[in-house]
């Protein structure tokens, strides 16, 4: 079946009202241009670990995406990503395992070069990750260039429920979109923020103003 028979069988569904269809999520090709309104770089980030623990836990991965946004919360192109691995000192955990489906074997011989990460996020205002209190914690331990950096949490400083949402889990949230994600590595849940907050609110602008005019008050 072509992609075309299967969209119009997933309308046909939703028309129906007893069913809703989620779509595999798929990052866009391009986004708008500037259109001469001034932009900054931001980095969407997030960190698999060992653990909970900032102290005891360790990175064993990194995502993060470069995009172009403007102080209204449009965001323009999106651009270099990374991605790393970074092999522990200790055993991954079977839970982490199954949840992330990263391996010991998968990380052996693997780190992520401090120096490549600081060029990477140096030309960054802003660092965005879905509960950055965990992520910065982590991540500002193991690169101390984090430290200097302005960080926004888009777990916490939207306010979803006034939006409609009963919770802010990054999953949940991409399924009311209409979309779902296949896996729980680092950088698809950066595409699956990223999606997130370009979508826009009912009558207001993309959730990433929001999140810019939380993440600018003291």
């Amino acid at each position: 079946m072509s992609t075309a028979d299967l969209e119009e069988m997933a309308k046909r569904l939703e028309a129906s009202g007893d069913y809703r269809v989620l779509r595999k999520l798929t990052i866009p090709g391009a986004y708008p241009e500037p259109d001469g309104t001034p932009t900054k770089l931001g980095i969407i980030l997030d960190v698999e670990t060992t653990g909970l623990n900032p102290a005891a836990d360790e990175i064993i991965e990194l995502g993060m995406i470069k995009f172009e946004f403007s102080a209204d919360g449009r965001i323009f192109r999106v651009g270099d990503r990374f991605s790393g691995l970074c092999e522990p000192t200790t055993p991954i955990p079977p839970e982490i395992v199954t949840l992330t489906g990263i391996t010991s074997d998968l990380v052996k011989g693997h780190n992520i070069n401090l120096q490549e990460v600081s060029t990477f996020i140096a030309d960054a205002v802003i660092v965005i990750a879905h509960n950055a209190g965990f992520d910065r914690m982590f991540c500002e331990r193991k690169w101390p260039d984090f430290a200097a950096k302005h960080w926004a949490c888009s777990s916490s400083e939207i306010d979803w429920h006034r939006h409609g949402h009963a919770g802010s889990r990054l999953a949940y949230l991409l399924n009311e979109q209409g979309y779902f994600s296949t896996g729980h590595r680092a950088l698809n849940d950066c595409e699956t923020v990223i999606t997130v907050l370009t979508r826009s609110a009912k009558g207001g602008g993309p959730h990433l103003g929001e999140l810019l005019a939380s993440a600018r008050r003291a």
